[in-house]
């Protein structure tokens, strides 16, 4: 996983301004404010981008609380889920509310699976 520094917001947003208005390139903004290049640019550059790593969730956390919460309730039911019951659930559920999303036919992979899991 990538290493996430967080840097004042506020000197980000004074570097930001500089460069923006020509006052400074990004080299120098960089320097004078202690933020890596880099960043910097991709600040500019993506300035509508959250703060997260990685690509934004396709469950909405309401519906991936719900998910999880129907899991608890029936292990404790002795009901326990199998993997493929979960991914059949979130199909169901994209099939249902059609979005955006990397998978294929709308069914989640394993790569997914063990976020979720981690998650």
């Amino acid at each position: 996983m990538p290493k996430k520094h967080s840097y004042d917001a506020n000197l980000m947003e004074l570097a930001i301004q500089e460069v923006r208005n020509s006052n400074m390139s990004y080299r120098a903004a960089a320097n004078k404010y202690g933020i890596p290049k880099s960043t910097l640019q991709f600040k500019i550059k993506n300035a509508g981008h959250n703060n997260t790593c990685g690509s934004s969730p396709v469950l909405q956390t309401k519906e991936e609380y719900e998910l999880v919460e129907r899991i608890k309730e029936l292990a404790s039911r002795r009901f326990p889920r199998k993997k493929d019951d979960i991914m059949h659930s979130v199909q169901k559920c994209l099939i249902e509310n059609p979005r955006r999303n990397p998978f294929n036919n709308n069914r989640p992979g394993e790569f997914w699976f063990k976020a979720f899991l981690k998650r």
